[in-house]
C-alpha cells in the first residue's frame, strides 16, 4: 500500500477538486462519516463525547463527524485556538453542527476545563493530524498530559495524534497515546512506524472513495507499506523454460566453530528461496555437518578466522565473482580474516553483496574508514543489521536509532550508495530514495537465529534476480515475518523456532506464487 507524507495530502487534496472532481467538502464528509463509524463501533449509544477540534482540516474532519453523531451521543466540542475554521469546508461542518443544535466552547486550559475533558467516554483528537511537526506547544502540554490521563476515555485519534510526526514517526514527551487512529486518505508513514506506532493503536482506514490509481499516477510516492496485493504484484514470476542457470548463484561464507546453527539456518533458507545453485565456505567440521544434511550444495572448506592467508581471500573472491551473490557474516565470528575478507569482497567487482551480523560488526570496529569501504564498493551492498548492529556501524546509541529508524536508514542509505535493511518491529528497507516498511510479524521472531534464516532468504532471493535489490530484500522480509505469524497461529508466540522458519516461508511464497495469500 502506498504511503503519503503530509505534503502530499495537501497536493492530493488539490489534485482531487482540480483535476479529478472530488470537492474537498466532500472528502471531509466522508471523513465524518469514517470517524463516526469507529466510534460506533467502540462507544455505546447515548456516551459523552469530547471532540478537540483545530483550525485546519482536521478540525473540520471532526465537526463533520460531530454533524453525523449528534442525534446518538452526548457531544462537546471544544475549539483548541478559538479560532473557528480557517477553510470555507471546515467553516461548512461548524455551522452545520451549531444549526443542528451543538455546543461549541472555547478551551482555555482551567482545572475545570481539563476535568471535564479528563471524565469523557470517548475523547476524539481532531486538533492537528498531518499538520503536526517538531514540539507540542507549551500552551497545550496540559491537555496533552489531561488526555494521557484519561484511562476511562476511547481515544481516538483523527489521522495523526498529537505529538507525533506523520512523516517519521518520531514522538514527543507530550504526545497521547490513542485507541485507534483514523487514517483517512492514505496512510502516513510515520504511524506505522516505530515508536509511533506503539501510540497510535488500532489503524481505521479509510481512502474516502479518492481513486487510488489516479494518485499513483499523478504523484511519486516514495513509502510503501508491505502487505499481500504488493507482494503477489512485485514476486518474480518463474517461466516453465527455465533451468538451474536460470535463477542465479549464491555463495554463502557463514556460520563457524562458535556458531554452527547460523549456517544450518541460512543454508537452508537460501535453498527454500528459489535460488539455482548455493555454494557454501566454512570450515571442515561444518562443512561435513551440512554436506550430509544438504547435498544440493556445493562445499568449500576454508575456516574464516585468523589463519586466513592473502592467497585464500584472493581465492574466496574470485569465487564470490562468479556468483550472482554473496552472504557474508551471519554468526562468521569476528575474527581478524572475516575483516580483511570483508573489506576485500567491498573493494572487487563482481554480485551483490550482502553484510550481515559480524561482516557488520568488524566494519564497525574501524569507524568511518568502515562505512567509507562501504560507500567505496563498486557491488550492490546489502546491509542486514539489528538497532545495536547499526548503532555500531553508524556510530550513533541504540535509542537515537530507536528514535529515529526512518530517519537514519532513510539517510545511512543515501549517503553511502546502499540497500539498508534496518531490523526490528516494523523494519524499514530502503536505498535512500524509495522506503519500504513492515507491519507484519510477530514477537515469536524474536530469537537468535531469526536473523540467519532472514540473511539466507534474502541473499538467495537477490541472486535468484527477476527484481531488483530493494524489492527482493523487501520480499524476503515481509514473507519472513508474515511465516512468523502463520507459526504464532500454531505454535503460540513461545513455541515457534528459527528452524520452523525455512518450510512455512516456502509455504507462504506458494501462496504469493498462486496470489492467494490475502485471501
Amino acid at each position: 500500500m502506498k504511503l503519503a507524507t503530509s505534503s502530499m495530502i495537501k497536493e492530493i487534496d488539490a489534485f482531487c477538486e482540480k483535476s479529478l472532481g472530488i470537492p474537498t467538502r466532500t472528502l471531509m464528509k466522508k471523513a465524518g462519516e469514517a470517524i463516526a463509524d469507529a466510534v460506533r463501533k467502540s462507544v455505546p449509544a447515548g456516551s459523552r463525547i469530547v471532540i478537540l477540534a483545530g483550525k485546519g482540516n482536521n478540525g473540520g474532519d471532526g465537526y463533520a463527524a460531530a454533524t453525523v453523531l449528534l442525534s446518538d451521543y452526548k457531544i462537546r466540542i471544544y475549539d483548541i485556538f478559538s479560532a473557528g475554521q480557517k477553510t470555507e469546508e471546515g467553516k461548512h461542518f461548524l455551522s452545520e453542527y451549531l444549526s443542528l443544535g451543538g455546543e461549541v466552547v472555547g478551551y482555555d486550559g482551567k482545572p475545570d476545563t481539563l476535568a471535564d475533558i479528563r471524565s469523557a467516554d470517548c475523547i476524539i483528537d481532531a486538533i492537528f493530524g498531518t499538520g503536526f511537526s517538531g514540539n507540542t506547544p507549551e500552551s497545550l502540554r496540559a491537555l496533552a498530559i489531561t488526555v494521557r490521563e484519561a484511562v476511562g476515555a476511547h481515544k481516538i485519534a483523527v489521522d495523526v495524534p498529537l505529538g507525533i510526526n506523520p512523516d517519521n514517526g518520531s514522538v514527543n514527551e507530550f504526545a497521547t497515546a490513542v485507541s485507534a487512529t483514523v487514517a483517512l486518505s492514505f496512510i502516513k508513514p510515520g504511524i506505522i512506524s516505530y515508536p509511533a506506532r506503539s501510540s497510535v493503536g488500532e489503524i481505521i482506514y479509510s481512502g474516502l472513495g479518492i481513486p487510488e490509481n489516479e494518485c499513483e499516477r499523478a504523484f511519486e510516492f516514495r513509502y510503501n507499506m508491505l502487505d499481500a496485493r504488493w507482494a503477489c504484484e512485485s514476486m518474480p514470476k518463474r517461466e516453465a523454460n527455465s533451468n538451474k542457470g536460470t535463477f542465479g548463484k549464491l555463495l554463502l561464507i557463514t556460520g563457524s566453530d562458535k556458531y554452527r546453527g547460523a549456517a544450518h539456518l541460512s543454508v537452508e533458507a537460501a535453498l527454500r528461496s528459489g535460488v539455482g545453485l548455493v555454494s557454501f565456505v566454512g570450515c571442515e567440521s561444518l562443512v561435513r555437518e551440512l554436506s550430509a544434511k544438504y547435498p544440493e550444495v556445493i562445499y568449500k572448506d576454508r575456516a574464516i578466522d585468523s589463519s586466513l592467508t592473502d592467497e585464500d581471500i584472493r581465492e574466496l573472491v574470485a569465487l564470490s565473482s562468479r556468483h550472482s551473490a554473496t552472504l557474508v557474516g551471519s554468526g562468521s565470528d569476528t575474527t581478524d580474516g572475516l575483516l580483511r575478507l570483508t573489506l576485500a569482497l567491498l573493494a572487487s567487482e563482481g554480485g551483490a553483496l550482502i553484510l550481515d551480523a559480524d561482516a557488520i560488526n568488524v566494519l564497525a570496529e574501524l569507524g568511518e574508514e568502515g562505512i567509507a569501504a562501504i560507500r567505496r564498493s563498486q557491488r550492490t551492498v546489502i546491509l542486514t543489521p539489528h538497532p545495536l548492529e547499526y548503532a555500531r556501524l553508524s556510530m550513533n546509541d541504540v535509542s537515537t536509532v530507536q528514535q529515529h529508524r526512518l530517519e537514519v536508514a532513510e539517510r545511512f542509505a543515501a549517503e553511502n550508495r546502499v540497500v539498508l535493511v534496518l531490523k526490528g518491529a516494523g523494519t524499514v528497507i530502503t536505498d535512500g530514495v524509495s522506503v519500504h516498511i513492515n507491519i507484519s510479524g510477530s514477537s515469536a521472531l524474536a530469537k537468535a537465529g531469526s536473523g540467519d534464516v532472514l540473511a539466507g532468504a534474502l541473499s538467495g532471493l537477490v541472486a535468484t534476480g527477476g527484481t531488483d535489490a530493494l524489492t527482493s530484500s523487501a520480499l524476503a522480509v515481509f514473507i519472513h515475518a508474515v511465516a512468523g505469524e502463520r507459526l504464532a497461529s500454531e505454535f503460540s508466540t513461545y513455541g515457534v523456532t528459527p528452524s520452523d522458519l525455512p518450510k512455512e516461508m516456502a509455504r507462504v511464497m506458494k501462496r504469493i506464487e498462486d496470489g492467494t495469500l490475502g485471501e
